[in-house]
Order: C-alpha cells, then sequence, then structure tokens
C-alpha cells in the first residue's frame, strides 16, 4: 500500500500581504517532511478563477520546487 498527500492550496479571506506566499512555504515545507517519513507521492491540483478554493493556478511549478527538494519520482499530477 503506498500513502501520498494532495494539495489545492486553500487560502481563506482575508488575505494579508504574505499570505500567499506563505502558503506555497509552508505546503513545500509539509511536501519535505513527507518525503523524510516515507510518503511515496504528492498530488497537485490546477484550478483557475477559485479565489479562496485553489492558489495553484499552475500545478506543475508546484511540484517542480517539490521536486527540486525531495525525490522527484513521487511528484504528480491528476489528470481528468
Amino acid at each position: 500500500m503506498k500513502f501520498g498527500i494532495f494539495y489545492e492550496l486553500q487560502l481563506p479571506k482575508p488575505w494579508g500581504a504574505d499570505d500567499e506566499r506563505q502558503l506555497v512555504q509552508d505546503a513545500l515545507a509539509q511536501v519535505e517532511l513527507a518525503d523524510r517519513l516515507g510518503i511515496d507521492y504528492a498530488w497537485a491540483v490546477e484550478h483557475h478563477f477559485l479565489e479562496e478554493y485553489s492558489h495553484c493556478s499552475a500545478s506543475e511549478v508546484f511540484l517542480a520546487a517539490a521536486a527540486a527538494r525531495t525525490n522527484p519520482a513521487g511528484v504528480s499530477v491528476p489528470s481528468m
């Protein structure tokens, strides 16, 4: 059995000047921790025009940053 993590990068209002950057940095730190703990994969979805639901309009960029910090074989984008 494999275990993974899934990111939508939700950020409820009200937003501060640094909130979105901090959201992404926190998620990348979580991916690094998950890799060290032996979690098998990380997924990130891509949504557009959804203000609070997802702040990840380019999931491949987020996953590239995650791959640079972890074992890159475990990052992927779900396809629909």
